[in-house]
């Protein structure tokens, strides 16, 4: 089977670009610049969980497994695309009516990506930063049963700046599920066809998270 297309589902990383409020932006700086130095080379100063990136379960206190502990072939697999965009309201939760549609292909080997719209936000705005729909618990918990591999939000929290939130990465996390916030889902194409889904966190030793470049593949006949 070939590769016939691949979309890139990550956003920029740049200074200052857009964060949650509780963590510092993100500073780059350049060390060596190339009309003057020969060399072109910039220092990266971010938090793990900071533009596109990876949850794992030791984000949260009580669980201990790290990033960097999961088999890479963990963060490869179908994807199942969830588009809510236009269908949610500012901080309106995903409910389990919203996912039960999609349960029968969730599976172990699922990949399941929610799209509320919010990727295309992305700005320094009260909007963006508390205002996206999110994974409300009771749906957390039906797709946790189904054992898939990750859970992918266009937002940098799953469960959004809402009360909830805790009680929704704890569910997810707990049940070993990694999580891929930020991202950016605005491709119509991934409701049809068969996607496959990979996403790569940064090898850092005992990460609680990490950046990490998530894409989208189609496959197409021919070839071995």
């Amino acid at each position: 089977m070939n590769i016939i297309r691949m979309l890139d589902l990550t956003q920029d990383l740049y200074h200052n670009c857009p964060n949650l409020p509780n963590f510092d932006p993100p500073k780059f700086e350049y060390q060596f610049i190339g009309p003057r130095d020969g060399w072109k080379m910039e220092r990266i100063t971010l938090t793990t969980h900071t533009g596109t990136h990876m949850d794992a379960p030791s984000h949260m206190e009580e669980f201990r497994t790290d990033l960097d502990e999961y088999s890479v072939d963990r963060f490869q697999g179908a994807c199942v695309y969830v588009p809510l965009a236009g269908r949610k309201g500012q901080r309106e939760p995903i409910t389990p009516d919203d996912i039960e549609p999609y349960l029968d292909r969730m599976n172990e080997n699922s990949i399941v990506l929610l799209y509320t719209g919010w990727g295309e936000k992305r700005a320094w705005t009260k909007e963006w930063v508390y205002g996206s729909p999110y994974l409300h618990p009771d749906a957390a918990r039906l797709i946790a049963a189904k054992r898939v591999k990750g859970i992918g939000i266009d937002h940098p929290s799953l469960g959004g700046t809402v009360d909830e939130n805790e009680e929704t990465h704890r569910i997810v996390l707990g049940a070993g599920i990694w999580i891929a916030e930020a991202l950016q889902l605005d491709f119509p194409e991934l409701a049809s066809g068969d996607w496959h889904v990979m996403a790569l966190p940064m090898k850092i030793r005992e990460s609680s998270g990490a950046p990490a470049r998530v894409v989208a593949m189609q496959y197409g006949g021919g070839g071995a």
